[in-house]
């Protein structure tokens, strides 16, 4: 027989901290500079991977609403109007917004994809979330920074609470700064 080990306090709250980051996961590359809050940004709609109609524009405010609290005081976000909202094409949107934030002097230009946005089948119907963020330099001089996270959320959670935390993550990790003036 062998002897039972009683799972103190410490252990069962170590293996709780485990089970909690298996459900998240995030990469980020930065530039060779930060990313300085008081440049214009223009947040362009995400292009949308998902089967979740609208989920890039969706996660595109969001991110707005995002960066528009860590302290970037100039954001504005680009989403064109469309005829029919449920049959648009994503590269079309994409391409206008990204010459309008151009036209009207954006210094950054925020995009990315929506990997996914949905729940989960099951029972519990869980939030799934990815998304990849890129911050490029308006001028065309490439990517200032990137980063992708995806999540998975518990039953009762929403699923635009899930793209928060992944976006609240993802805003985290870029090299934000602010500028001296």
């Amino acid at each position: 027989m062998t002897p039972r080990i009683p799972v103190s306090g410490l252990t069962s709250l170590a293996l709780a901290l485990f089970l909690l980051a298996g459900c998240s996961v995030m990469q980020s590359q930065q530039g060779s500079e930060p990313v300085a809050l008081n440049s214009q940004f223009a947040v362009i709609p995400l292009t949308n991977l998902s089967q979740t109609p609208q989920a890039g524009d969706q996660a595109a405010s969001i991110l707005s609403a995002i960066l528009r609290a860590r302290g970037a005081g100039n954001v504005r976000l680009y989403l064109p109007e469309d005829a029919n909202p449920m049959a648009y094409d994503n590269r079309a949107r994409q391409q206008q917004a990204l010459a309008d934030a151009q036209e009207s002097g954006a210094d950054l230009i925020v995009t990315g994809t929506v990997d996914e946005w949905r729940y989960k089948s099951g029972l519990d119907g869980e939030p799934a979330v990815g998304i990849t963020l890129e911050v490029r330099a308006a001028d065309g001089d490439g990517i200032v920074w990137s980063g992708t996270a995806a999540r998975t959320g518990w039953g009762r959670e929403g699923l635009s609470v899930a793209g928060h935390k992944v976006l609240q993550g993802l805003v985290d990790a870029m090299p934000l700064e602010q500028a001296a003036r």
